[in-house]
Formats: C-alpha cells, sequence, structure tokens
C-alpha cells in the first residue's frame, strides 16, 4: 500500500520495496554541446535564500561547504540523484547525473530536468547556476578544482562502498541542504526496513553465497567493503569470497572459482546458464544443483538506495520454494 505524494514530492511504498517520488511531466532536458538547455524552466531567476545551518560541512577532499536552504543544487552523482529526491522539493534541483536519467530503472522520475553527461563541461555546468553540486570520488579531481575556481560550490561525497557510506551521504546531503530530519527519518527507515528482509534466518542457517559478474569472458566479483556484500549480507547469505579473503571487486581466474566452489552463486539476470557453460563449471556445486539466482543488473550495481531492492531480490531468489 503506497502512501500519498507529499510536499517533498517522495515517499516510501512500504509493501513493494520501490522508492517512488513525483515525476515532472516531459522528458529529461540535456545540456548541449554549445551550453544551452533545453529546458527551460531550468534557467528561471530564483534567488538563494541566506539561511544557514550549523557549521561549514567537510567534504571527501578536505573542502568546507556551508550548510543552507540552496535553491539550484545540482546532481553529478547517482547516489545524491536518488536522495535528493526524497528529501528536497523538486524545484530546487537543477540538473541530475545522465547515468540516472539514462540507465535508472526508475529514469521516469528524473523527467522535467536538464541532466550532466560530463563533468567536464564547465561551460554548460555554470550555465545551469546551480548553488550547490553534489559529485563522487569518481570525478577527476582536476574537474572539481576547475568547477571551485570557477566560484560554484561543489561538495564531493566521497568513495561509495555500501551501506556504511551511504548512510553518511544521506547525513551529508540533509545537513547541507537543510533537512537533517528528514535524512534522519529517510536514513532510519532504509535501515529498518534493510535489517528485516532476512531477520528471520537465524546465522546458523544462513547459505553460503557468492555473486560473479559475467562479462564476456571475463568473471567479476563484488565483496567486502563493496554493496555487493552488503546485498549478500542483507539477503541472509554468508559471503564465500568474502570469507576466502577477497575484497573490492576482485576478478576471479576459473581456477579460483573452482576452489572456492560456493553452493550458491548470485549473477546478473539472463547470465545464469552462461556462467555455467564456462569450463569446468559444470563441476561447480551450484551449477550442479541447480543453485545459480540470476537479479537484475541495475539491482545489484547500485550503490544507493536499491540496496534495499538487490537484498530483498536476493533473498527471493535463494529463499523462496
Amino acid at each position: 500500500m503506497t502512501h500519498a505524494l507529499n510536499l517533498v514530492g517522495v515517499v516510501l511504498a512500504l509493501g513493494t520495496g520501490m522508492w517512488l517520488a513525483f515525476a515532472v511531466p516531459g522528458g529529461p532536458s540535456v545540456i548541449r554541446l554549445d551550453g544551452s538547455i533545453s529546458s527551460a524552466a531550468s534557467t528561471a531567476t530564483e534567488p538563494a535564500s541566506s539561511s544557514t545551518f550549523g557549521p561549514p560541512l567537510r567534504d571527501a577532499r578536505g573542502a568546507s561547504v556551508q550548510p543552507k536552504t540552496y535553491r539550484r543544487i545540482a546532481s553529478a552523482t547517482t547516489i545524491a540523484d536518488q536522495v535528493l529526491l526524497e528529501l528536497v522539493e523538486p524545484t530546487r534541483i537543477v540538473a541530475f547525473s545522465a547515468r540516472s536519467a539514462r540507465d535508472a530503472p526508475d529514469a521516469f522520475r528524473y523527467r522535467g530536468h536538464p541532466v550532466i553527461a560530463r563533468l567536464e563541461d564547465l561551460e554548460q555546468l555554470i550555465a545551469l547556476r546551480p548553488d550547490l553540486v553534489f559529485v563522487s570520488n569518481l570525478a577527476d579531481p582536476r574537474r572539481v578544482a576547475r568547477l571551485r575556481g570557477a566560484g560554484l560550490n561543489v561538495f564531493d561525497l566521497g568513495p561509495m562502498h555500501g551501506v556504511r557510506t551511504l548512510i553518511e551521504n544521506i547525513e551529508q546531503i540533509g545537513r547541507l541542504t537543510g533537512v537533517s530530519a528528514r535524512a534522519e527519518s529517510l536514513s532510519r527507515r532504509f535501515r529498518e526496513r534493510l535489517g528485516r528482509v532476512a531477520d528471520h534466518v537465524e546465522e546458523s542457517e544462513r547459505r553460503r553465497a557468492l555473486y560473479v559478474g559475467v562479462h564476456g569472458d571475463r568473471l567479476y566479483g563484488g565483496t567486502a567493503g563493496t554493496s555487493y556484500a552488503d546485498v549478500l549480507r542483507f539477503a541472509g547469505l554468508r559471503d564465500v569470497a568474502a570469507e576466502a579473503g577477497f575484497s573490492g571487486w576482485p576478478t576471479f581466474t576459473a581456477e579460483q572459482l573452482l576452489v572456492l566452489d560456493p553452493p550458491w552463486l548470485v549473477t546478473q539476470t539472463g547470465r545464469e546458464t552462461a556462467l555455467c557453460r564456462h569450463v569446468g563449471f559444470s563441476e561447480l556445486k551450484a551449477c550442479q544443483q541447480g543453485q545459480v539466482r540470476g537479479v537484475e543488473a541495475a539491482l545489484l550495481s547500485d550503490p544507493g538506495l536499491r540496496i534495499l531492492e538487490a537484498a530483498e531480490a536476493t533473498h527471493a531468489a535463494i529463499y523462496s520454494p
């Protein structure tokens, strides 16, 4: 059952695991190569408030940004895209990242706003006249320095390592934009729902599993220190790769997977058969016992709020009859 849309333009749909928000009619505007913007609304003059909230906040690169009621917020990272839609009024957001507008399962939520295709297009970004820009550690430090040199307030959310950094980012975005109470509420609901996904699975009964992404002939993992590890853990699983000492995003060899030989394998939807067709993989327990499960790639690879949906989908794929 879905709650009514509130003035923030966004609610949590509590029975479905989906995050819903108000979408402005019309397709996503694009910052063009000549610097023009296709959305007329994005160029309307909107004075920034002078209200401030507490002391300056340091970002991941050590730069200080003053929390206040910013009125023209631009996001160049999917984390801020998702969190801003949950916390602030849509009229305060002037641009989202192109990745969310193009690739996200809920891309419709970003319609009606310009999208930032490339952070290095300084003139195009300045044309938006943002009073606050969110980036992640994936952004080139030289480009971030250019933005700051042009007089823009830029806040770097830092590396994305799953739930821990996501909760920190929610708090930072809430403090910077003057909506700390909303941020605390969002964080609390997110953590509570995440904790309930597999709370009925006893620690001793957790199934041992491993995530493997198939990309051509290469096999990629996602384990300790990543959102993939959080997805497995909150889905009620024990991460075989982490237990074996792997961390980050390892590239597995066929020999390594055969040695690990997990009882369950999690991969992208549609790659289950291809994974077991790799030379020698027919001997894997998971392949022999039909215990390879696919989860939507867009969920598995999202280090933001969709960690919840990914954990729910993974739990259902492995524990449901």
